[in-house]
């Protein structure tokens, strides 16, 4: 039998559901943070459980709720997060939980798979959406009535059946097939489930690299490329895909001294360099938080004071059981002065944590925000392809272009040596007691890595002053 399970597989690629069928996806453990994702959504549904017993369930005269069935056909297979017997009537009504704060296309897929069935089993009547309430603030006691929002998707529903009616026969024709087609493979080799399907032999510079490539890329496999080095010249690529393309055919970086020139020149000394660490729970953990808000717990903060002078290095993690937010954001403006460009990778979210801040902090908020007036997104120079280089493999991550430009410094050097790591760190020691050495062992850790994110940008920094310097040399 064809389960929901199958059919969501099958929407994000269909060799990713044949591989399934034929025990052929390739099992990998948990990391921290999907191990924390998955607790968090067991957490969320305990608790949307109990909200649907007393705020829902009452609505009804004479109702029961039935948790987690599970019915078939013999076809197809769902167990569903909630139905609710209406023995009035003798209807039947649809809950699905979900983690999110709103209602995505995915979860009209997933609904309209569940319905097709029920309906030919039960008497529906209505299909609801139970997710988290994105305007719930945290008061220090889970309010379960304000915590979850409902939104009923029965016309969501109905409007999808014809399209979920023809892709779950396809799902079921693809679970058939004796052998994997290549057409049925996903384009996203990162997170393939089953590379050895749907990516075997992939070359060095595979055209998934291309920024932004999409839909191309399964065009280009169409004509049995993938290999950015085999891409026909008139292929149409739209211009910073074209000069990515141009770049690795080429073997070598290819660089607009002059737009970097003019990037840079618009910087304001001292130059602050600054990157935030931060956690963002589905249940806050503090008084005035809401749901999925970034909680910011450690920043590191590099200054140059002036051209030529050494940069200066500043930090703060709070690790106490705390709203950490007061004590970052005094700390932070001890050392951030009111003038000069405040330098991030990736502005959009440097500029949400000040704003963040700034609402947790209300008698710092207007220097808090303030500092958004004066960002400037170092990512973009790379981003925008001004700066592109054949090794970047299409990122314009931090941890992309440093190895590249910067190769003595290495993120793997470090005990912590990413972002998610970083964040679950903190969350352990939210939820942990730890003997005072491995507290200040764990703690230096954590400040190790915060501070390479910001140094990492001095140093990118200063690669690009010196390729802007070279081509002004006669």
């Amino acid at each position: 039998m064809l389960s929901k399970t199958d059919f969501l597989l099958f929407l994000e690629a269909p060799m990713h559901l044949w591989a399934k069928m034929h025990n052929q996806l390739q099992q990998r453990p948990l990391s921290p943070y999907e191990q924390h994702l998955m607790l968090q959504g067991q957490e969320v549904e305990a608790l949307a459980r109990k909200y649907i017993e007393t705020n829902l369930l009452p609505n009804y005269s004479d109702a029961q709720l039935l948790w987690q069935p599970t019915y078939h056909d013999k076809q197809f297979e769902i167990r569903a997060d909630a139905v609710i017997w209406d023995k009035t009537g003798d209807w039947y009504d649809l809950y699905e939980i979900k983690s999110s704060t709103g209602i995505r296309t995915d979860h009209e897929y997933d609904l309209t798979f569940q319905l097709l069935l029920l309906k030919t089993i039960l008497n529906m009547r209505h299909a609801f959406i139970v997710h988290i309430n994105k305007d719930y603030q945290y008061s220090g006691e889970i309010d379960i009535g304000r915590l979850f929002s409902v939104e009923e998707v029965s016309e969501k529903v109905e409007k999808r059946r014809e399209d979920v009616l023809a892709l779950r026969q396809a799902a079921m024709q693809v679970s058939l097939v004796p052998l994997p087609n290549p057409s049925l493979a996903c384009t996203k080799p990162q997170s393939c489930p089953c590379p050895n399907l749907c990516h075997p032999n992939l070359p060095e510079n595979p055209i998934y690299n291309i920024p932004y490539i999409g839909k191309k890329a399964r065009t280009l496999r169409e004509m049995g490329i993938t290999d950015i080095n085999a891409i026909p010249a008139d292929f149409a690529l739209n211009d910073k895909q074209h000069r990515y393309v141009q770049s690795v055919k080429e073997a070598k970086p290819l660089i607009d001294k002059g737009s970097i020139r003019d990037a840079l020149a618009i910087l304001e000394y001292p130059l602050y360099f600054l990157d935030y660490e931060t956690f963002n729970p589905a249940i806050p953990l503090f008084p005035g938080y809401r749901p999925y808000e970034h909680i910011v717990f450690q920043y590191s903060l590099h200054v140059i004071r002036e051209p030529g002078s050494k940069p200066e290095h500043f930090e703060c993690l709070i690790t106490d059981k705390i709203d950490p937010a007061p004590m970052i954001a005094r700390d932070l403006l001890d050392h951030l002065g009111d003038t000069g460009s405040v330098i991030v990778w990736n502005q959009s979210f440097e500029a949400y944590r000040n704003q963040d801040l700034a609402g947790h902090c209300p008698s710092f908020t207007e220097q808090l925000e303030s500092i958004n007036d004066r960002l400037f997104d170092l990512m973009k120079i790379f981003k925008d392809g001004d700066y592109i280089h054949p090794d970047f493999h299409g990122s314009a991550s931090l941890k992309a272009v440093l190895p590249v430009l910067c190769p003595e410094l290495r993120y793997e050097n470090l005990q912590i040596t990413n972002g998610e790591e970083a964040m679950m760190t903190w969350y352990w020691l939210q939820t942990s007691e730890l003997d005072p050495a491995a507290l200040a062992e764990t703690k230096a850790a954590m400040k190790a890595y915060c501070e390479l994110d910001t140094y990492a940008m001095v140093a990118i920094f200063h690669h690009l002053q010196k390729t802007i310097r070279r081509s002004d040399e006669p």
